[in-house]
């Protein structure tokens, strides 16, 4: 049995959980500032909403790269 070639599409469930981390990592770096520094609530905020726009331009960027995706197989049977 041949082996497969490598696909180079995103995959979409493990692109979703690189976002959430990036997410979690940008709030848990501030808290962890905050806690350090004393300035509570001022680093977990900031960098909450930097993780805010990191996702949102990543999601941005995971969807543009999902719509320009060829069709499948599948996909141009139905037609």
């Amino acid at each position: 049995m041949p082996a497969e070639p490598k696909s180079t599409e995103p995959n979409v469930p493990i692109a979703f959980m690189v976002i959430g981390s990036e997410m979690v990592s940008f709030t848990l770096v501030g808290w962890l500032l905050d806690y350090l520094v004393g300035t509570m609530p001022g680093f977990t905020i900031g960098l909450t909403l930097i993780g805010f726009a990191t996702v949102f331009f990543q999601l941005v960027r995971l969807s543009n790269l999902v719509s320009k995706k060829k069709p499948t197989r599948e996909r141009e049977d139905r037609k």
